[in-house]
């Protein structure tokens, strides 16, 4: 299933990357396939802002001042991009689900 979801997202312009295969600054779409039986397993997809956006938030949360801006932007894209992603594997024929998951909100699951 997880090689139908990458070529999925791929077809539809999107450049998968599987989590451990590279190194550096990874961004777009990451795809994870976790084997364990249950709710814990299956193939995984999420949205990864480059990592000067994601360190330019965290040093904005930091700071004092308004920090708005950069946490509201950061926000309104991973929202969006998991939204979208969603929507382009539903379009696909897969069901993917959004996980109601605090430590990683923007985790989707590919039910089927």
């Amino acid at each position: 299933m997880a090689r139908k979801v990458c070529d999925a997202l791929e077809a539809a312009g999107f450049t998968v990357h599987q989590e451990g295969r590279n190194q550096g600054d990874l961004r777009g779409v990451l795809l994870s396939v976790d084997p364990s039986e249950g709710l814990e397993g299956g193939v995984f997809v999420w949205w990864s802002v480059a990592h000067d956006f994601a360190s330019a938030v965290m040093e904005s949360v930091h700071q004092e001042g308004d920090h708005g801006c950069t946490l509201q932007n950061h926000g309104f894209v991973n929202d969006h991009m998991r939204a979208t992603l969603i929507s382009v594997l539903g379009s696909a024929g897969f069901q993917a689900v959004d996980l109601d998951d605090d430590m990683d909100p923007f985790l989707i699951r590919v039910v089927s």
